[in-house]
C-alpha cells in the first residue's frame, strides 16, 4: 500500500514538473500593463505604434503563430459600439471562408474565434477586446489550423487572461 501511494506521489510529482513553466513578464509602463507569456516565446515591441507581438518561434509552419497587443482610445462610446464600428463580418471581403467559429461577450470584453483561408492555408485567430475606462486594448492571435492548434489557443487565452492593470 505504502509503495504505491509512493509510486502515484513520483508520478504526480513528474506530471507536475512538466506542466508548470515560468512565465516571463513584460510590463508595459506608457499603457499601464503587464502581461505574461510562456519562456521560449519571443517578444518585440514597436515604440511608434505601441505594439507589442509576442510569438512562437516555429519558423518552419506556413503560418506565424503570434498575439499581437494594441490598445486604442474610445471615448465614444461602449465595447459593442467599437467591436461594431470595427465590423468582423467585412473580413468575408477579404478571406476565402471566414466564419465566426466562437462569439463571447460581456459588459467590458468581448472574444471572437475565427477561421479563415491565407494563401490556401487554413488559419485561427482570435479577436479579443477589453474595454477599460476610455481604453480599448485589443488582442489579435493567429495560428496555423493543425495538430497544435489547440494548445496555441490555451497559450493566446493564458496570455489574454495574464494581463493586469497598474492604477
Amino acid at each position: 500500500m505504502i509503495k504505491r501511494l509512493f509510486v502515484l506521489f513520483v508520478i504526480c510529482f513528474i506530471c507536475s514538473g512538466l506542466f508548470c513553466q515560468e512565465n516571463a513578464i513584460y510590463h508595459n509602463l506608457d499603457n499601464g500593463y503587464s502581461v505574461q507569456y510562456p519562456n521560449g516565446w519571443e517578444l518585440e515591441e514597436d515604440q511608434e505604434n505601441g505594439t507589442i507581438t509576442i510569438y512562437k518561434n516555429n519558423q518552419n509552419s506556413l503560418i506565424h503563430t503570434h498575439l499581437q497587443i494594441s490598445s486604442a482610445l474610445w471615448e465614444d462610446g461602449s465595447l459593442e459600439e467599437f467591436v461594431k464600428a470595427i465590423n468582423l463580418e467585412d473580413m468575408k471581403d477579404l478571406y476565402s471562408d471566414f466564419a465566426i467559429i466562437e462569439h463571447n461577450q460581456e459588459q467590458d470584453e468581448c472574444m471572437y474565434e475565427v477561421t479563415y483561408l491565407l494563401n490556401d492555408v487554413k488559419v485561427n485567430s482570435i479577436f479579443s477586446f477589453l474595454k477599460i475606462e476610455d481604453q480599448i486594448f485589443i488582442f489579435l492571435a493567429m495560428a496555423q489550423d493543425d495538430e497544435n492548434y489547440e494548445l496555441d489557443k490555451e497559450v493566446f487565452i493564458n496570455i489574454i487572461e495574464s494581463i493586469e492593470f497598474q492604477n
